[in-house]
């Protein structure tokens, strides 16, 4: 990958922009007490390619709050991320981010918040299929533990929000279809939600691999979750601002914009969460996106965290998960809703849980699974399994209440999923094998 990787500290100016800002400028500001906000730049570690180098750009800006210092209390973040071609200063320097938020804050205090801008390698928003940018683990196994460490943060779900503008708006739904038990709330903006020019995600290559990391494919993922949605549809009025001329551009993304909400309505049914979906006079031009992040985004988003509240609070427990869910990946291993997964197969391809509850799951795949389940049953209890193979098993429960289920899904395919021979041998029929498993408490 290009060598924008190191250069976290001077940041990307690919379009010459004069008013530009490197970030280790424009986020210059030092902790201390003060009344007034503060916009300060952070150092976390990264994940490291194979070769030991950093697969990540170092540095990400924070906004913190008025009275920060001082307050005692925990706040809730927003994770904001930049676009194509931009840095971790872009919201600072082009957003007004330092503004938008002060003027919520001194319009209702309980809306104060820590906002995080991290970098995205020129908004590689994902984990290349090379390992060469891991940005999917920068945020979830640096970033955000980083965070919790050192703000007062709120550490929890119900304390972190993700929003973020073309790339970046590819990038907040992709996080939080791989993560839905990570935030409460989803915004994005002018998103690049076909993941146009993302060579890491190794399209030709691996397609199953691209399309484990396309939201549209991870829609059910969402379940649980509000979601705000901008994109620019027209462009009547806004002729003295920038005559339109980054309307045509946001054209590019509006289909795969549609397509989102659409599969997104299609699969949820009540409860699963609202969609807020806008289309409307705009482009993808810095004249806009913060106009819908005060307007719009903020509003929508703060409404859905917790408030500010006493640091001293207790940190609350590992989320239980929710009363049934679904969820799929094209990982080998993976975690979500306090369950995890590990899959042996030959190929790339999605494994499937849907109606996950206490009561049982159902599994679609190749191969073969280990489910660990999530602390929902009495500790050291025997359990009748059935349907995860051909006969019954009696599991105990471990000392947190959780069970380890050995689901049998046949021979492992050996065709990767979305090539055109897979795609034939689907459509002939009888290709997945589907386990229904039922859970029930057993006699001593």
């Amino acid at each position: 990958m290009p060598a924008e990787l190191d250069n976290g500290s001077e940041g990307l100016n690919p379009f010459n922009n004069p008013a530009h800002v490197r970030p280790v400028e424009a986020c210059a500001d030092t902790l201390h007490a003060t009344a007034e906000s503060l916009v300060m730049r952070i150092l976390p570690r990264g994940p490291l390619r194979n070769d030991g180098r950093a697969a990540f750009t170092a540095g990400a800006c924070v906004y913190l709050p008025p009275g920060y210092v001082d307050s005692g209390l925990a706040y809730p973040v927003l994770y904001l991320l930049h676009g194509g071609g931009g840095d971790q200063a872009d919201w600072v320097t082009y957003g007004g981010i330092q503004s938008i938020m002060d003027a919520a804050i001194a319009a209702d205090a309980s809306n104060a918040a820590i906002v995080l801008m991290p970098d995205g390698a020129n908004a590689q928003w994902y984990d290349a299929f090379d390992g060469s940018v891991q940005n999917q683990r920068y945020l979830f196994d640096f970033l955000i533990p980083y965070v919790e460490r050192h703000f007062h943060a709120i550490a929890g779900r119900d304390g972190r929000a993700i929003d973020g503008l073309s790339n970046g708006g590819y990038g907040a739904l992709h996080f939080a279809a791989k993560r839905p038990d990570r935030f409460a709330v989803v915004g994005a903006m002018s998103s690049n939600l076909a993941a146009l020019s993302f060579d890491g995600l190794a399209a030709t290559q691996a397609p199953a691999f691209f399309h484990g990391s396309l939201p549209i494919d991870l829609a059910t993922n969402l379940d649980g979750l509000d979601l705000i949605m901008n994109i620019g549809t027209e462009c009547i009025t806004d002729q003295t601002r920038d005559n339109c001329l980054a309307f045509q551009f946001e054209q590019i993304f509006v289909p795969a914009n549609r397509d989102f909400s659409a599969r997104l309505a299609a699969v949820r049914g009540p409860g699963d969460g609202v969609l807020d979906y806008r289309e409307g006079e705009g482009a993808h031009s810095w004249n806009w996106w913060p106009l819908w992040l005060r307007d719009g985004h903020l509003p929508f988003l703060l409404a859905r965290l917790a408030d500010p509240r006493p640091a001293s609070s207790p940190v609350p427990p590992t989320p239980t998960p929710r009363p049934s869910f679904r969820f799929r990946s094209v990982a080998p291993d993976f975690a979500v809703w306090d369950y995890a997964v590990s899959v042996q197969r030959d190929v790339r391809e999605f494994l499937d849980l849907r109606d996950v509850t206490a009561d049982g799951l159902v599994v679609r795949g190749s191969g073969s699974a280990t489910i660990r389940t999530a602390a929902r049953y009495a500790p050291h209890a025997p359990y009748r399994v059935s349907g995860a193979g051909p006969v019954a098993q009696l599991v105990f429960a471990d000392d947190d209440g959780r069970l380890a289920l050995a689901v049998d899904l046949g021979p492992s395919h050996t065709l990767e999923q979305f090539t055109p021979a897979q795609i034939a041998a689907e459509a002939a029929g009888d290709y997945w094998v589907v386990r229904t498993i039922a859970i029930a408490a057993a006699e001593d």
